[in-house]
């Protein structure tokens, strides 16, 4: 079961902050948009072979672990993490955490949503198209994110027994604006102990699949979607709206999850087209000259 007074009180406390200009005394600051990190060349190896995670400054004690097989066209990871934190530590817009491929020239490609249970441990089966790269875990505003955030929690760790040629990264690839965090461990910890309406697993996913896709919706109207994807804009907030119906009525959770996820797509959508509209300006502009 999951405490949902503790997710909603950290909303809560956000908006009190920025009202009040509240600020603590910070624990740390993120202010590293580059990293250097390990890749893993796994070419057309037949053999699966094994690698480690381990946690960053951010989160030391997250640690985990995945089995790595090059097949036909894709390179599959199956891995599996544990004393994995609440990613709202991090910022009351950070609500999940996605699995990153970073290839050494910088690309970085979104492999999936870590979904953590009620013991602070996740896992998840997925491929990538491509042949090396590193693994990083960053905390993010909802699961389908172009481009990764700059609260990496975790990464890659070749162990003795990994197979593969090792390349050392410099993994300058594209982060999301990064701002300085406060996080108050005694604060935290009052949070979490603070007994309110429990949900069970399948509700709180639901509750944070709402929570994502407003984050999307928001993120992409911030951006100019609203003007420059009007259709696809519309089509994310009434399929949020008719997520949070289903939720007030009641619905199967899996129900609204989905309805949920789907907003989230369409948002994202909308912000890529947008994105990819401003960037075409500065070409259309020089060209006409």
């Amino acid at each position: 079961m999951r405490n949902i007074a503790l997710l909603l009180m950290l909303f809560a406390a956000a908006a009190v902050a920025q009202e009040t200009g509240d600020v603590r005394n910070p624990l740390y600051k993120v202010t590293v948009v580059s990293h250097t990190t390990k890749a893993i060349n796994y070419g057309h190896r037949t053999e699966p072979t094994r690698i480690g995670f381990r946690g960053t400054v951010l989160m030391p004690q997250a640690k985990g672990e995945a089995v790595v097989e090059s097949k036909r066209g894709v390179v599959e990871v199956d891995a599996k993490f544990q004393n994995v934190g609440a990613p709202q530590r991090f910022g009351l817009q950070y609500l999940t955490y996605v699995l990153w491929a970073i290839t050494p020239e910088g690309k970085a490609q979104n492999l999936g949503e870590l979904v953590l249970n009620g013991s602070d441990k996740g896992k998840l089966r997925v491929g990538a198209n491509l042949q090396a790269f590193a693994l990083i875990v960053t905390a993010e505003p909802y699961y389908s994110v172009a481009q990764p955030s700059g609260v990496v929690v975790m990464e890659n760790q070749v162990l003795p027994e990994t197979i593969g040629k090792v390349e050392e990264v410099d993994a300058k690839y594209d982060l999301l604006p990064v701002k300085p965090f406060n996080y108050d461990i005694q604060a935290g910890q009052a949070r979490a102990t603070n007994q309110g309406p429990k949900l069970s697993m399948e509700q709180y996913e639901a509750v944070q699949a709402l929570y994502q896709a407003l984050n999307a919706i928001q993120m992409a109207s911030a951006a100019g979607a609203d003007q420059a994807a009007a259709d696809t804009m519309k089509k994310a907030r009434d399929l949020y709206e008719q997520a949070r119906q289903q939720q007030t009525a009641k619905s199967d959770p899996k129900q609204v999850v989905a309805t949920a996820r789907e907003a989230v797509q369409a948002a994202e959508d909308a912000r890529a087209i947008t994105q990819k509209q401003t960037d075409a300006q500065p070409a259309a502009a020089s060209g006409s000259h």
